[in-house]
């Protein structure tokens, strides 16, 4: 029974993973659905993939305009819902349609990483590991019955891109070891530990703003976190914003005396290097408005050793 009929709610890359994933196990993936919160290339590229592959897309309203919507589900006649990726809670009508239920692959350790954004909140707490959990849902926020977990590391290199294509791939593993259970009905169902779970809340741009008495690593998780295409970490510089890119954390040296946090210890040919709560930090790629430098040409930030950074 893998090729069960399934309607995936999604967007972005992760959206497209989701319907490939599921087309490559059999699967008859019978309609996507978008967010109607979202718009641009991410939920382009969700509708050109299915409508290449014979798919309806349909976008979810609103919930007081909802009722069309469950219509328009229910003639596709799906046994599951697939979420993977997707910015809108479903209400207990739309879980309601499937009879085999609806499966999310949450990019995070449940029942410990709840909420929003949590792959960002993992490698900003510094954790060195994380992974994808497969999950049931039911009426609350990623509290539903666990099917799998695949967990992996996060090294001190990785950043939210590669930490991403980690989570693409352990999601694409996850649906190709698991589909055929669910499918049929009998993939576990295992209770979260509700004395272990801690939810998240989604970030804000502004949550951004580097905090320089902060220790080294802290600040180097926070930017590594917010790399491209998010907003990144930021700091001010004589009133504009100067949103860093790329950064090393620099022990200080012994010898050198305490210095105020975000005072700009120099701008050299290997960055600007910037005092922390802890030794430095060295800004290897920055942004200004809109233009962007790198190794070698930092100078041209209009950034000189004696400023101080913050805001």
């Amino acid at each position: 029974m893998s090729n069960a009929r399934v309607i995936v709610f999604g967007y972005g890359e992760l959206g497209v993973a989701a319907v490939e994933a599921l087309v490559a196990q059999g699967a008859q993936v019978v309609g996507s659905v978008v967010p109607s919160n979202r718009t641009g290339p991410d939920v382009d590229i969700v509708r050109e993939r299915a409508a290449g592959l014979g798919i309806p897309t349909l976008a979810q309203p609103p919930r007081k305009q909802i009722e069309p919507f469950l219509e328009q589900l229910r003639r596709l006649d799906p046994e599951l819902i697939l979420v993977w990726s997707y910015s809108m809670i479903l209400p207990p009508s739309v879980l309601g349609v499937p009879p085999l239920g609806c499966v999310n692959l949450h990019g995070g350790l449940l029942p410990e990483y709840r909420g929003g954004h949590v792959m960002q909140w993992a490698i900003i707490n510094g954790e060195t590991e994380t992974g994808m959990t497969m999950h049931y849902i039911d009426e609350g926020i990623d509290t539903g019955p666990v099917i799998a977990r695949e967990r992996f590391a996060i090294e001190l290199r990785d950043d939210a891109v590669s930490v991403r294509l980690k989570l693409k791939d352990a999601g694409m593993r996850l649906i190709a070891d698991w589909w055929p259970m669910i499918a049929s009905g009998t993939a576990p169902r295992i209770p979260q530990d509700e004395t272990r779970a801690r939810y998240y809340r989604l970030r804000t741009a502004e949550d951004g703003l580097v905090h320089w008495p902060s220790a080294n690593i802290s600040i180097y998780n926070l930017v590594r976190a917010l790399v491209r295409p998010w907003p990144g970490a930021f700091t001010f510089s004589r009133g504009r914003k100067v949103v860093l890119r790329r950064v090393l954390a620099v022990e200080a040296a012994t010898a050198r005396e305490a210095c105020t946090p975000g005072l700009v210890r120099g701008v050299e040919q290997s960055g600007i290097r910037v005092a922390t709560g802890d030794g430095e930090l060295l800004i290897c790629e920055a942004e200004v408005d809109g233009r962007v430098s790198d190794t070698g040409n930092l100078g041209e930030l209009g950034i000189s050793a004696g400023d101080i950074l913050g805001g």
